[in-house]
């Protein structure tokens, strides 16, 4: 596999229910967030520096730079990115967050957080002209020394504030949008986790539902993503009994969190070969479901893409570990566009929420050799592709690119696998 995955030496990913017992396996390659916490620096004596990127059109024409540290976030205007104020350090202590503006070429700063630890980018979400993000300070593996917060950036005055903060909060909770709401789901340190509903318009926010899990006997009920579509909201949720039995739940409500149905997804194929079973205990850092299509990955290397049929859930193409979905921070009503990462092949993949319809295409760039790390896409499906090339064998690499470029500048066909089920 030629995704980078580290030891961090975190007790944070989700291999089981709460903040104490959890997989020390994070994956920290471009992919899904490229971000090393200033512990894990200082144990290393890494240097952590930024990165000079130029973004280019679908001509191969140099359009705009900005220099960034760590994975972006588009908008249907910008790029939300971070940047180490000084450039270069051994330790992470403070990080700047700023806004490119694709039409003017501007960088505006929006604001810097201090003691910065980690980012859960993955989950970054816009409602309006507001994009939310849960970001960590302090020591992210003592649950004493670290908080959690929500910020806000308000994308007309180019501005961002605290929503609320939580100390010792889980840095990987997971949140979706619904209306003018955003819905939270947080991992309490007491045990299980908890369902809260923020209004973004009166900026109160209320219980929903709470699950419990015991830490001692490892067994119970824990909320491991959510996400929501026009019409449901979806919690994926995990059960442990005693005795060590595990099975995952699509729970699906309405936008009044009226209980609609519970699907079993325990059948979700694991890429594992060890520890099958264990995958299923991962953290989820992706999960869309639409009109009943389901994409789901988790923090380690089992991916997954289907639908649901009379309450059973059935593959539409066998994928691997490299298979990711483009992020969106704001969900796409119609398709999800997702990609071979880090493969020669540079292949893209459309499915259609409405019918099914799964359409193939390629991006090459002028040098071939360069290949797909990261996609993210905005309301307008305007693309913004992050690209490498690094030699196997020696090491050397070419200079990353960004490339922006419209959905409709890609020539998908009509695609069919020859293989749905093993």
């Amino acid at each position: 596999m030629k995704k980078l995955i580290v030891m961090l030496g975190l007790a944070f990913i989700m291999i089981l229910c709460s903040c104490n017992g959890n997989s020390k396996n994070e994956k920290i390659n471009e992919s899904k967030q490229t971000a090393i916490s200033p512990s894990t620096a200082r144990t290393t004596g890494s240097s952590i520096s930024n990165e000079e990127v130029s973004i280019y059109d679908i001509n191969n024409k140099e359009i705009g730079k900005i220099e960034r540290y760590g994975i972006l976030v588009l908008t249907d205007d910008s790029i939300i990115y971070n940047k180490i104020p000084t450039g270069s350090v051994d330790s992470i202590t403070d990080m700047d967050y700023y806004r490119y503006i694709f039409k003017t070429k501007e960088n505006i700063k929006l604001g810097t957080v201090k003691n910065w630890s980690y980012e859960a980018k993955y989950d970054t979400t816009v409602i309006g002209n507001s994009l939310y993000m849960y970001v960590t300070t302090g020591e992210i593996s003592d649950i004493k020394n670290r908080t959690l917060y929500l910020y806000k950036v308000d994308l007309s005055n180019n501005s961002m504030s605290v929503v609320f903060s939580e100390r010792g909060g889980f840095p990987y909770n997971t949140m979706t949008a619904v209306g003018n709401k955003l819905l939270l789901v947080r991992v309490v340190a007491t045990g299980g986790s908890v369902l809260e509903e923020y209004n973004s318009e009166t900026n109160k926010r209320k219980l929903l539902k709470k699950f419990d899990f015991d830490d001692r006997a490892n067994t119970g009920e824990a909320i491991r993503q959510i996400t929501s579509d026009e019409n449901t909201i979806s919690l994926l949720r995990l059960k442990i009994e005693s005795g060590g039995k595990i099975r995952m739940y699509l729970d699906v409500y309405d936008h009044n969190m009226i209980f609609l149905r519970s699907v079993d997804v325990s059948k979700i194929p694991s890429n594992s070969i060890d520890s099958p079973e264990n995958e299923l205990r991962q953290g989820v850092s992706n999960f869309v479901v639409s009109n009943d299509y389901i994409y789901y990955a988790n923090f380690s290397i089992t991916r997954f893409m289907g639908k649901i049929t009379n309450n059973s859930l059935h593959p539409i193409m066998n994928v691997d570990p490299e298979f990711e979905m483009a992020s969106e921070s704001a969900k796409s009503k119609f398709s999800g566009l997702f990609y071979q990462s880090f493969n020669k092949s540079n292949d893209l993949y459309l499915l259609s929420y409405t019918d099914g319809t799964l359409k193939r295409t390629t991006f090459n760039v002028d040098d071939e050799r360069y290949y797909i790390i990261n996609i993210s896409r905005n309301t307008k499906n305007n693309l913004l592709i992050t690209m490498r090339y690094k030699n196997p064998d020696t090491g050397e690499g070419l200079a990353p690119r960004l490339y922006y470029v419209n959905l409709s500048d890609l020539d998908f066909k009509r695609f069919i696998p020859s293989v749905l089920e093993k």
